[in-house]
């Protein structure tokens, strides 16, 4: 889906840092899942990985057939692995 974005578009990500990662958290009491897709941009995909380095316990899921927009991309892939976590935050398959 995120192919059908202008390149130019992009360009207005750049200010997203001052956005993001503001605050620090604690611990979470809580699991977390992080999803991506396969074919997003090289910077959210670095974000990820910066992202499970700081968040050890965390589930990583990189969706193979997807782009940015995970849940459009590939929705039977997505709905799956959110049920399959929401069921008491288990890891699912990665």
């Amino acid at each position: 889906m995120n192919m059908l974005f202008p390149k130019k578009s992009f360009l207005f990500l750049a200010t997203l840092d001052r956005m993001v990662n503001k605050h620090e958290t604690g611990q979470r009491n809580y699991p977390l899942l992080i999803g991506c897709g396969k074919y997003d941009i090289p910077l959210e995909l670095e974000a990820i990985k910066a992202w499970k380095q700081s968040e050890p316990d965390c589930t990583v899921v990189l969706f193979e057939n997807a782009g940015h927009y995970v849940n459009m991309d590939a929705p039977q892939e997505f709905n799956r692995t959110m049920e399959e976590f929401g069921k008491g935050g288990a890891k699912v398959s990665q």
